[in-house]
């Protein structure tokens, strides 16, 4: 591996790893995030030719690993077998050249200038253990990767799932098999709801108002009915599909239906009479929250 800066040299020997798991899409889209930040690293295009599965498209990245370096034997030699063409000699003896070396290049520490060599074993450490930086937070060096895809995530962004950590955009992209909403759902609904909520609201607010400690305990019980009913009727509309957002809109939409009708007294009574609205609260914090669980 001829790469020379840090940085680049650990996304090519992650981007190796799991090519050899047999990740091919992940080791793909990693190889080719390194090509946007460097496309000069001739064992980037290489790599990027063995998961490709076009062999138009491998050979043009045979191709443009050679243009880089001539005398890359692998490149050399899958670039022959693509096109059915014998392997050159020099190749195949520079590869198993290369090969029986590699063990004595990893063993061989000459016993001289022992604080360089301990130096480097800390920052071979410190490469294994921080070999990236998360996608989604530059200044955050990371080892973590996310099983589906191999971007690199922080431990804030890694989610962890039965099979491994996941990156937020794989989650996301999952989830989103489950939210089937159409754009006109979030027209009918938030409509449906807020005509019920105006309704809810304005009982609420006419027999809550300044209400005693009886009125204040039957709102929890009415608040979770008139939420799962809103959500009931509103669901029912748009066919039982499920959106990312719905909740929260709708759950906007009880809040003004109810303030709508609580406003006026606000406004005439002022902030210093606050603990009548208690009852529409109580009311809003139960409802809102059947609305929210009914609609997810």
């Amino acid at each position: 591996m001829d790469v020379q800066d840090p940085r680049m040299r650990s996304l090519l020997r992650q981007a190796n790893k799991v090519a050899d798991s047999g990740k091919r899409a992940a080791a793909e889209q990693l190889y080719r995030q390194l090509l946007e930040e460097d496309s000069e690293v001739a064992e980037a295009w290489f790599g990027l030719g063995q998961v490709l599965n076009d062999a138009t498209e491998q050979k043009a990245a045979y191709q443009k690993a050679l243009a880089l370096n001539p005398e890359y034997a692998e490149a050399v030699r899958a670039l022959a077998e693509l096109r059915g063409e014998p392997v050159p000699a020099w190749a195949e003896a520079a590869i198993v050249e290369e090969e029986e070396e590699e063990p004595e290049v990893e063993t061989a520490v000459p016993p001289q200038k022992s604080s360089v060599h301990e130096h480097t074993a800390v920052s071979v450490a410190d490469e294994e253990v921080y070999e990236f930086v998360c996608y989604r937070h530059p200044n955050r060096p990371t080892s973590l990767r996310c099983y589906n895809c191999g971007k690199p995530i922080c431990s804030s962004c890694a989610i962890k799932t039965p099979v491994g950590y996941s990156c937020p955009d794989c989650i996301r992209e999952k989830e989103d098999v489950f939210f089937t909403a159409k754009p006109t759902d979030y027209i009918i609904a938030p409509v449906i709801g807020l005509v019920l909520s105006l309704v809810a609201g304005y009982l609420v607010s006419r027999f809550t108002l300044g209400g005693g400690f009886f009125t204040y305990i039957i709102m929890f019980f009415v608040g979770g009915i008139a939420g799962r009913f809103i959500g009931q009727l509103s669901k029912q509309a748009i066919g039982r599909r499920r959106g990312r957002y719905l909740p929260q809109v709708m759950v906007s939409m009880l809040i003004l239906g109810t303030a709508i009708w609580i406003l006026p007294y606000l406004l005439v009574g002022g902030f210093g009479s606050l603990i009548i609205f208690l009852g529409p609260g109580i009311f809003l914090f139960v409802a809102g929250g059947a609305l929210y669980s009914y609609m997810k």
